[in-house]
C-alpha cells in the first residue's frame, strides 16, 4: 500500500512544427505512454531524406526498447539491463541508417543522418534513462529551475568545452549524429525523477531560436497547463524567425 502512495507517474505531451523556413518537416517525435518512452529525432539531409532518417530512428528505437524481452527485465539488475537495451538500440539503429546511405551509393559521413533525444522513464525505480546523440536537448525543469541534462555533440560545444581561441563555429556542425558513419557512442545516463519535475525534449529548432531562459519564463507561466506548453515554445520560436523545423515533448511527473 505504501509503495502505491509512493508511486510516480508520468505524462507527456508533444507537438511538432515545419517552421517558417523549412518546407518539409524533417523531424519524428514518439510519445509511447504505455511503455513510458518518448523519442525525439531531428533529420538531417534535406533532399537526401533527412525525414526517413528520422522516421527511421524513431521506429527503430521505439520497436527495440517495447520488445518484452526489453519491457521486462530482470528485476535485480534493472539499470544495467535497460541502460544496455538503450545503447543496443541506438547502436543498431545508426547501423540500419548507415547502411541505407551505403546502399544509396553514399559515402561515409554523407547522405542521411539525425539527431535523437530521449527519455525512458522506469516507474518501478523511480528513475528516467536519458539518452542523445547529436545536438537535440533534454532538460529538467523542477521548482522554477532550468538545467540541461544533455550534452550537445556540435563543434560549437567542443569549442566551448576545450576553450579554443579564435572565432566561434558554427552551431549547427555536429561531432556525431546517427548514419552517416558505422560506429557511434551514444549518451546514455540515469536520473531520478522528482514529484513536480518535468522533462524537456526539444529540436534544435527551438533551441537556436529561444534562450534558455525564454524557455523557462514560458515553464513558469503556464505550469498549471503542461498540456499547452510544447506550442507556446514553439510559438515562440516561429515568433523568432522559425529557421528550422521545431519540435518539444514535455513530460510531467506526479
Amino acid at each position: 500500500m505504501l509503495s502505491r502512495f509512493l508511486s510516480i507517474k508520468c505524462k507527456a505531451h508533444g507537438k511538432t512544427d515545419t517552421g517558417r523556413s523549412r518546407k518539409h518537416n524533417e523531424d519524428n517525435i514518439r510519445l509511447n505512454s504505455d511503455n513510458n518512452l518518448f523519442i525525439l529525432a531531428d533529420g538531417m539531409g534535406g533532399h537526401q531524406s533527412g525525414e526517413v532518417a528520422s522516421k527511421m530512428a524513431a521506429d527503430t528505437v521505439e520497436q527495440a526498447l517495447t520488445q518484452p524481452s526489453q519491457a521486462q527485465p530482470s528485476r535485480s539488475d534493472v539499470e544495467f539491463a535497460e541502460v544496455s537495451a538503450v545503447t543496443a538500440a541506438i547502436e543498431k539503429t545508426n547501423l540500419k541508417i548507415c547502411q541505407a546511405n551505403t546502399d544509396r551509393g553514399m559515402l561515409k559521413g554523407k547522405g542521411m543522418g539525425t539527431t535523437i533525444v530521449g527519455c525512458w522513464y522506469l516507474p518501478e525505480r523511480k528513475m528516467s534513462i536519458i539518452f542523445n546523440v547529436g545536438d537535440s536537448r533534454a532538460y529538467t525543469y523542477h521548482k522554477q529551475s532550468l538545467t540541461q541534462l544533455s550534452t550537445d555533440h556540435s563543434l560549437l560545444q567542443l569549442w566551448k568545452d576545450k576553450c579554443f581561441e579564435g572565432d566561434e563555429p558554427p552551431a549547427n556542425v555536429l561531432t556525431k549524429a546517427l548514419g552517416p558513419y558505422p560506429e557511434v557512442a551514444p549518451d546514455v545516463s540515469l536520473h531520478p525523477a522528482k514529484k513536480g519535475e518535468k522533462i524537456l525534449l526539444c529540436s534544435d529548432g527551438l533551441t537556436t531560436m529561444v534562450s534558455d531562459e525564454q524557455v523557462l519564463d514560458i515553464l513558469i507561466k503556464y505550469e498549471n497547463s503542461a498540456e499547452s506548453i510544447p506550442e507556446h515554445l514553439i510559438n515562440a520560436a516561429n515568433a523568432a524567425g522559425g529557421e528550422d523545423n521545431i519540435s518539444v515533448i514535455l513530460i510531467s511527473f506526479s
